[in-house]
């Protein structure tokens, strides 16, 4: 279960993982890492729907495989005029509308692999409040996140200002995570072919 608020101190304007609440519909842009219901809280609703109905220039940005998940369902297929898909590892202007003066603000948006879910991705966040990474659930190997090279400047690493991580596993009571074979051992015994 994702404990995340749904929006990040630097860029509130920003809504992740989360489409409910009075805070999250102030939002103007809005991020979806994956397709998992503790991610998408709020996504199918009404309330929802109408707010992105009554401003059609807020988005919905995701990945082209999240994108498509939601569209095969009739659950989501409401947001079809909503939905961005941007690609993995390539950063992507967003221009969000301040209120206070109607002008579009600029956020870099970048989609990093998350290695979680098809389609489950990280955000790297680059703007005037600076750089903020915010995870959604990741699962890399070990020395992976260093090979991601839109974390870094040439060689150096970007600085982040702030790191927003799942918490999922967080719970003391959770000591074991079984690693992929063991994971995949145990979908082929469900998996009848």
């Amino acid at each position: 279960m994702s404990t995340f608020c749904g929006l990040t101190k630097e860029y509130p304007q920003v809504a992740l993982d989360l489409f409910s609440g009075k805070d999250v519909l102030r939002a103007r842009t809005y991020l979806l890492s994956h397709v998992h219901t503790d991610h998408m809280v709020g996504l199918h609703s009404d309330v929802f729907a109408r707010h992105l109905k009554k401003h059609p220039e807020y988005k919905l940005y995701c990945s082209e495989v999240t994108r498509e998940f939601l569209l095969t369902s009739n659950k989501y297929c409401h947001l079809r005029n909503s939905l961005v898909a941007l690609p993995i590892q390539q950063a992507c202007d967003v221009n969000i509308l301040n209120d206070v003066n109607s002008e579009q603000q600029q956020l870099q948006v970048t989609l990093l692999p998350a290695g979680h879910y098809p389609g489950s991705a990280m955000f790297l966040l680059e703007g005037h409040a600076g750089n903020v990474l915010y995870t959604g659930d990741f699962r890399l190997k070990n020395g992976a996140a260093a090979k991601i090279e839109m974390l870094h400047a040439g060689d150096v690493v970007k600085p982040i200002r702030s790191l927003y991580i799942d918490t999922t596993f967080f719970d003391p009571k959770i000591m074991y995570i079984p690693d992929r074979f063991v994971q995949g051992c145990s979908v082929s015994k469900e998996v009848k072919v």
